[in-house]
């Protein structure tokens, strides 16, 4: 049992990104803050959204939330979920 905890816990934290927030795409395209997002989240899937458009609560791994403001670039720091 201790081998099979082992293995799940090393098996859940590979599968997590390195990292999970990205700020240094502030005031980018989105499309440009997607390319860099990439380098460090190669599965990720994306949504761009307007700032204040409503979103579900729900967590999602692999998602990634660009929201653009009224000029179409990134106004919040990306993050996981």
């Amino acid at each position: 049992m201790a081998l099979l905890t082992l293995f799940l816990l090393f098996a859940f934290v590979s599968m997590a990104p390195a990292r999970v927030k990205w700020s240094e795409v502030v005031g980018l395209k989105p499309d440009l803050a997607e390319e860099r997002i990439r380098k460090d989240m190669p599965t990720a899937k994306f949504q761009v959204l307007k700032v204040g458009q409503a979103v579900t609560m729900d967590f999602v791994p692999w998602r990634v939330r660009i929201f653009v403001d009224s000029a179409g670039n990134v106004a919040r720091i990306p993050v996981v979920g």
